[in-house]
């Protein structure tokens, strides 16, 4: 008797800090796993948990409330999503994204809600048989059940952000940080990274077949595909000169064409040449993508080539 009550005694001192491990996460619930229970106020979650694991956050805020349009792609649908209708709009759209994450993200949306549009923003660099970064099959994974959700890094990470944070009414400010790099300085930084991205640069088959089975689905159920191409500042265009890249990219752009909807803003334009358009050489600014939301929201080109599946004209009338 005595054996079995200490085992029980040493199975509860193993079990408890379990249990209230797990009790502070449902109450935390730094990416709303549990949809509304958690205590964090959603503008904290945005400000910690999103920062620290954005394709967490994103996915799970799609699966609690789908909207009928969703954004896909990187860094720069990202910033396209700023001036987008969030109430309308879903956003999957993640920092350093690969295509296999955009598809990926595509197919496991469209499980939950089949959309009204999609917009999938695709530069070059992610046309690339050797991009292939896979986080997103890894938060599928991490999102399963609430063990998987509790017990991982970025999520006691978030936990312990947001606990500290708790009870703080207002937003707290802190002086400013002295910037250690100025834009030139991060300008030529961004210049000087394109062998990672096109030096080995390779004809991807496989996501020519799974864009064109997105393609096919979406002309068989109904979605509304669309592609846009985002700007390049013309000092990164000058940077590719070296890797020959002219064959490739039209090819890049003729595969586009034939899945949907194409807007290219990635050409010599007024948009291109001038700095004041970009935070670096990839990233054009938010007045920038308030333009280019509404380039595409009217369907009327500006700084765009538009081609248009059903048609097959190519439109742009810039000024």
């Amino acid at each position: 008797m005595s054996f079995m009550k200490g085992f029980i005694v040493n199975c509860l001192y193993f079990i408890i800090p379990f249990i209230l491990y797990s009790l502070l996460i449902a109450f935390v619930d730094p990416f709303n796993y549990l949809n509304g229970f958690g205590i964090t106020s959603e503008e904290k979650r945005k400000t910690i948990a999103q920062d620290i694991q954005p394709h967490l956050y994103k996915l799970i805020a799609f699966q609690n409330d789908p909207k009928k349009n969703l954004v896909l792609g990187d860094s720069r649908s990202n910033g396209l999503y700023d001036a987008m209708n969030e109430k309308t709009w879903s956003n999957l759209a993640y920092g350093g994204a690969s295509l296999k994450e955009v598809i990926q993200s595509f197919w496991w949306a469209t499980a939950i809600e089949k959309p009204d549009t999609v917009l999938v923003g695709i530069n070059l660099n992610l046309y690339n048989k050797f991009n292939r970064r896979f986080w997103v099959e890894e938060t599928i994974s991490r999102k399963s059940n609430f063990f998987t959700y509790a017990f991982n890094k970025y999520t006691f990470n978030a936990t312990i952000g947001l606990a500290g944070a708790l009870g703080n009414s207002e937003k707290e400010t802190t002086p400013e940080a002295e910037e250690k790099v100025t834009k030139g300085e991060y300008w030529q930084k961004k210049l000087s990274e394109t062998d990672k991205f096109y030096k080995n640069i390779t004809y991807p088959d496989e996501y020519y077949e799974q864009l064109n089975e997105v393609s096919a689905f979406c002309k068989k159920e109904g979605p509304k595909l669309i592609f846009w191409i985002p700007p390049l500042h013309q000092d990164y265009h000058d940077s590719l000169k070296k890797y020959q890249l002219k064959e490739f990219e039209d090819k890049f752009r003729s595969d586009l064409q034939t899945f949907g909807d194409v807007f290219d803003f990635n050409y010599t334009s007024k948009l291109t040449v001038e700095e004041q358009n970009f935070r670096d050489p990839v990233h054009f600014n938010a007045r920038v993508a308030r333009e280019i939301e509404k380039e595409i929201r009217n369907y009327s080109p500006l700084y765009s080539i538009l081609y248009t599946l059903k048609t097959g004209i190519l439109g742009r009338n810039e000024n």
